[in-house]
């Protein structure tokens, strides 16, 4: 063997170790940011497709039975403080759409209105729904599953509370930083605005908005990702 010839080898030099990590870790300044601005306009998409599809399942049921919904059942807000969130706020924590084991009703139709505005479903019977599984018929009179009534579930993991509040038709969505309560269950009326809000990286609270007039969401408070 020619031990000469490895002789005359060298590794790098510290010069050029400290190029090479300089040169990652300007990539790395690059490219993590970029990643977590797809990740959270990923998780931001959310509000968009579950709005859309409540103003499907309220147009549906309104062709139906000529009357909106109110649905406030599940996925309740949280008190997610003021807008902008004071520094080090907890993100809000992501949940499926009804707590493990929460029971909730479905209306047999066919849906009526006890009053518009106040006045919610008359008690036509229906079933309780616990972790998705129908149990025996409630009785009539039992509280009312706006959700259900719309067949608007959304599977899996949630990062944002969703809610419906029925009103008068095509009422404005509201402005630019109006704060969210949360909607009565099952109240009828002849217009509905569905909200959906989150704070799921601490430094953000988000709200979007739809009504019966317009299919497209809106932020009403926030910063779109």
């Amino acid at each position: 063997m020619n031990i000469n010839k490895f002789k005359n080898k060298r590794g790098f030099t510290l010069i050029e170790l400290l190029i090479v990590i300089a040169i990652i870790g300007i990539l790395a300044a690059i490219a993590i940011p970029t990643y977590l601005s797809y990740v959270n306009r990923a998780k931001d998409s959310e509000a968009s497709t579950n709005l859309g599809a409540i103003f499907t399942d309220e147009t549906a049921f309104n062709a139906t039975n000529s009357i909106y919904i109110s649905a406030g059942a599940a996925s309740t807000f949280p008190a997610l403080g003021t807008n902008p969130p004071a520094a080090g706020t907890a993100p809000t924590a992501t949940h499926p759409f009804y707590a493990t084991g929460a029971t909730y009703n479905v209306d047999d139709a066919p849906f009526a209105c006890t009053a518009v505005g106040a006045g919610g479903l008359t008690a036509n019977g229906g079933t309780p729904i616990t972790n998705g599984v129908a149990g025996t018929a409630y009785a009539a009179g039992a509280a009312k599953g706006g959700f259900g009534d719309l067949g608007f579930y959304p599977k899996g993991t949630l990062y944002f509370y969703y809610g419906v509040e029925a009103t008068a038709a095509n009422t404005a969505v509201p402005a630019v930083g109006a704060p969210i309560t949360q909607p009565a269950d099952a109240a009828c009326n002849t217009g509905y605005l569905a909200e959906a809000e989150t704070n799921f990286t601490g430094s953000n609270i988000q709200a979007y908005a739809i009504n019966d007039f317009s299919s497209k969401p809106n932020l009403i408070y926030g910063t779109a990702y």
